[in-house]
């Protein structure tokens, strides 16, 4: 069996990834005390001691307004931490597969669908530090997959950490009949996490590089919402949803990924639901509010 490693095992994803592959993989889970990635020298030990054939790095501090306060401790986490299991995953010669984030085109003006290979300048620190964090890995270690990843979304699961995610806020809303509001200008893919989790061994096999992970979009996301509460049993958004066409003044917000690199580079065997599919089946399958 391979040994993965796993970091941030009790996130969003991580939690998720393991509860499904643990039976196929010696998956290790460290926690914050036994693998604190911002000390260099104790990734290095806890690397050589343990050998893993796979690290999905996957600890971070995502909460973009966080890092926009505090921008010293998204550079030492975010990039110096990143940059230390990259150095630790290249001396013991393991595969590294690093999360970084959508947000890295948040400062784009293209419209449409945006590949790997545009110019990107994000516009806030927590996208600045991903770029640069993905700059660090692939410079220490050039045996790297990076995962431009989308926002994510599931239902709650016992165990398991939720966050603000679409679906949740839009079953709150249903549940308090309180309403909520979403961007016009705003153009973003937005993930079933099922699909993320299910997709994560193949891209160990993918050539090194960056590579846009997630599902497509081209709606904007207050019509996404309108689109998803519609699956809802044909539930009406107009009392629910509102939109707001004022948020990202200065140009529309465009996180909208094109996975036809990763798609290819797997063979076919990386291929998303976009998100309006991906949200349809979510609600087929009896997971939506």
């Amino acid at each position: 069996m391979k040994k993965i490693l796993v970091t941030g095992a009790s996130g969003f994803v991580g939690s998720r990834f393991v509860a499904r592959w643990r039976s196929e993989y010696n998956i290790l889970t460290p926690t914050h005390a036994e693998l604190d990635i911002t000390d260099r020298e104790s990734v290095n030990s806890y690397f050589m001691l343990h050998g893993p054939d796979v690290v999905v790095h996957l600890a971070a501090l995502s909460n973009t307004g966080y890092c926009e306060q505090n921008p010293d401790d998204s550079y030492m986490v975010n990039v110096e931490g990143a940059a230390n299991i990259a150095r630790a995953a290249a001396l013991c010669g393991a595969r590294l597969v690093f999360f970084s984030s959508d947000q890295v085109y948040n400062g784009n003006l293209e419209s449409g669908l945006l590949d790997e290979d545009v110019v990107v300048a994000p516009e806030n620190v927590y996208g600045r530090h991903k770029l640069e964090a993905e700059e660090r890995v692939l410079y220490f270690n050039p045996n790297t997959v990076v995962l431009r990843a989308t926002w994510m979304y599931d239902r709650e699961r016992y165990g398991m950490p939720s966050h603000a995610n679409f679906v949740l806020n839009i079953a709150k809303a249903i549940k308090e009949r309180t309403p909520v509001v979403f961007p016009v200008r705003e153009y973003r893919g937005i993930t079933w996490v099922r699909e993320v989790v299910e997709f994560l061994p193949s891209t160990f096999r993918l050539p090194s590089g960056v590579y846009n992970y997630g599902a497509e979009n081209d709606t904007n996301t207050y019509e996404v919402a309108c689109c998803y509460c519609e699956m809802l049993a044909g539930l009406q958004s107009g009392a629910l949803l509102y939109p707001d066409y004022d948020r990202y003044p200065a140009h529309e917000r465009n996180l909208s990924i094109s996975t036809d690199k990763i798609f290819r580079a797997s063979g076919g065997t990386i291929c998303f639901s976009n998100t309006i599919s991906g949200l349809r089946l979510f609600v087929e399958i009896g997971n939506g509010c």
